[in-house]
């Protein structure tokens, strides 16, 4: 026998608490209660005869076994015809992240993935079991363990693919612990089967559940637009230099136009010729543009229709920067290395004064500064490149002796990230005494060589050689060196080092109180709070809109997932991998269903209702028994 509307566990609860109320019942019985009545010669006779508990015991064993079938009535038994055969319970993982939207031919393979749901569902005898499992970002259940194949139809065409990745390792072991853990008889054969596009590297999981992956649809061609990147012009000037690459993922050479265009105006486009898994980058300078929204979108040849079947991996956003001049003071004697390479760095405007004519007011106005052998005291931040102990200086320096071995470089801090500084060379360095709070960035075996100090709102960096008696100048690190300690002192957000903004990534947003965040398709949400920072997680790409007014900021969001874009995937012969485009499901994918299998015609449950009212007859039988006699 097997109940259809009630698990074991929900069974097992609904008859505890009714016999629960039946003992509280039975314990309060015991009670007398006092009474005032107008004649004692009746009561006492009645009092009189003893009622023994045996009476009451065998009502209570009466009135559980009138629980009993009606908690069976209501879980609707079932007796099957042959009962040899043990009962599937299958935990279906339906892939619905964003390569499943990719179309082939007449259909899409989310679409043939829900056909082939569908004939899985259909192949379910009546005593078999299935769970549903959406795997996007993270694994999500459809529904508990049923049998109700409409309910699963149903579930499986309501199901929409999301543009975000896939985790099919932990939707796997999400899938093995509901089949570890499920209220299943012993018999009972467990499997998990992966609906998706593509084998996945699955964690091993135990051995009584059986796994197996079916990959929908066909290796399809694909273009994709795998970068775009706006700079802002060095000069500080409105406009921009954009940066776009576009990415052949499929075995054959494609031709596509790739056109930048704002919501509203074409800029300009240019027919590609790709290569067989080939790579193109194009840049282009953008000037006189109002509108800060811009858009890289790949289509047909001839601008008729899209490049292919896969839409959402052809555009992608981006903001053309505003346009900000940043003044940064360089105090130095003649060091043309500083001057050049600070002018590199986009939107900044230098002015060189000579230590000679240096004043306080030539520090008004300005953002930052940059001192070269000389030690002032700044209101601004700034960095000492071999600073001159002094009465202003603020810092305390050592006398100058020789280089010694290198200590490895401290790459935690924003101006030391992705340096290489080994084997740095110098005639001779001073070491640089630090306050509890400096960060030592490099060290010798003698001292801290470069200090960053934040104090009272204030940054500082200081070196502690001269960069004209070192190789500093002469190496990579020096240019990246400064810019990481211009983008420090200005506040600005690295965005080479936080990259693009991803559909599914964690994005960062100013402040500390939740705001508010309008996403591409209208809906409004708020930013959540974790580590301290305001953060959001979009769904889709495009551009979203935080805050209100005059203070709305735009964010943009683009969909750079490489593994979603591959049109191929991980197609590999292997155990429990099964390839399918169209037709019949394949046999692993239904073993040990039977639709053909047959129940009694009749349930049984009215049967135990009718036995539940004699029951309920016999007991008020006995009542009014033990009431009279």
């Amino acid at each position: 026998m097997q109940l259809t509307r009630l698990s074991a566990t929900e069974f097992t609860l609904v008859f505890s608490g009714a016999v629960l109320l039946l003992l509280l019942a039975y314990l309060l019985s015991f009670r007398r209660r006092t009474a005032v009545v107008a004649a004692d010669p009746i009561w006492r006779r009645l009092v009189g005869r003893r009622r023994t508990p045996f009476r009451k015991l065998l009502a209570l064993l009466l009135q559980a076994l009138i629980a009993l079938l009606f908690c069976l009535a209501l879980g609707d038994p079932r007796f099957p015809a042959g009962g040899a055969r043990p009962f599937v319970a299958q935990a279906m993982v339906l892939d619905a992240s964003a390569s499943m939207e990719m179309r082939e031919g007449s259909a899409t393979r989310f679409e043939r993935m829900q056909e082939l749901a569908r004939q899985a569902i259909e192949a379910m005898g009546p005593r078999d079991r299935m769970l549903l499992i959406s795997m996007e970002d993270s694994p999500r259940p459809l529904c508990e363990w049923t049998g109700d194949k409409a309910r699963l139809r149903e579930l499986v065409e309501r199901l929409q693919p999301v543009p975000l990745p896939d985790d099919a390792p932990q939707a796997a072991r999400f899938a093995r612990s509901l089949l570890e853990t499920a209220d299943l008889p012993p018999q009972a054969r467990r499997r998990l089967v992966m609906l998706s596009d593509r084998f996945h590297p699955l964690p091993e999981g135990p051995v009584e559940v059986e796994t197996v992956q079916v990959a929908v649809g066909i290796g399809s061609e694909n273009l994709s637009l795998g970068a775009m990147e706006l700079r802002a012009l060095r000069s500080g000037a409105a406009g921009a230099e954009l940066f776009v690459e576009v990415v052949n993922r499929g075995k054959s050479a494609r031709s596509a136009r790739l056109s930048v265009h704002t919501p509203d105006n074409l800029l300009g486009s240019e027919l590609l010729q790709l290569p067989a898994g080939g790579r193109l980058s194009r840049a282009w300078l953008l000037k006189g543009i109002a509108e800060r929204r811009l858009m890289a979108t790949l289509s047909s040849a001839d601008m008729s229709g899209p490049a292919d079947g896969f839409a959402l991996d052809d555009r992608a956003f981006g903001l053309m920067p505003e346009p900000r001049a940043r003044p940064i003071l360089l105090v130095t004697a003649g060091n043309l290395y500083l001057e050049k390479v600070l002018e590199l760095y986009p939107g900044i405007q230098v002015r060189r004064l000579s230590p000679e004519s240096l004043t306080p007011a030539a520090l008004d106005g300005v953002q930052a500064a940059v001192f070269d052998g000389v030690c002032p005291a700044s209101p601004v931040p700034a960095l000492y490149f071999a600073p001159v102990p002094g009465p202003q200086c603020e810092w305390e320096m050592g006398p100058e002796e020789p280089l010694r071995q290198l200590q490895p470089l401290r790459g935690d801090h924003p101006v030391s990230r992705d340096l290489n500084l080994v084997d740095l060379q110098a005639a001779g360095a001073r070491r640089i005494r630090p306050l509890p709070s400096d960060r030592e960035l490099l060290a010798d075996a003698a001292g801290p060589l470069i200090l960053a100090r934040e104090q009272d709102g204030l940054k500082r960096l200081a070196v502690g050689f001269d960069l004209a008696r070192s190789d500093l100048p002469l190496r990579v690190a020096f240019p990246m060196m400064l810019h990481n300690a211009l983008r420090w002192f200005l506040g600005e957000a690295d965005e080479a080092d936080e990259g693009p903004r991803v559909s599914g990534q964690v994005v960062d947003v100013p402040g500390t109180e939740p705001r508010r965040i309008r996403d591409p398709g209208g809906q409004v949400f708020r930013t959540f709070s974790l580590g301290g920072r305001q953060r959001f997680m979009p769904r889709s790409p495009g551009f979203y809109r935080l805050g209100e007014g005059r203070s709305e900021e735009i964010i943009p969001v683009n969909f750079f997932l490489a593994q979603e874009s591959d049109p191929v995937g991980d197609r590999s012969d292997g155990p429990g991998r099964i390839r399918w485009q169209e037709g019949p499901p394949p046999p692993e994918l239904v073993a040990g269903f039977d639709p053909a299998e047959s129940q009694e015609a009749e349930p049984p449950w009215p049967r135990v209702l009718l036995a539940v009212v004699w029951l309920l007859f016999f007991d008020w039988v006995f009542f009014c028994f033990r009431i009279l006699f």
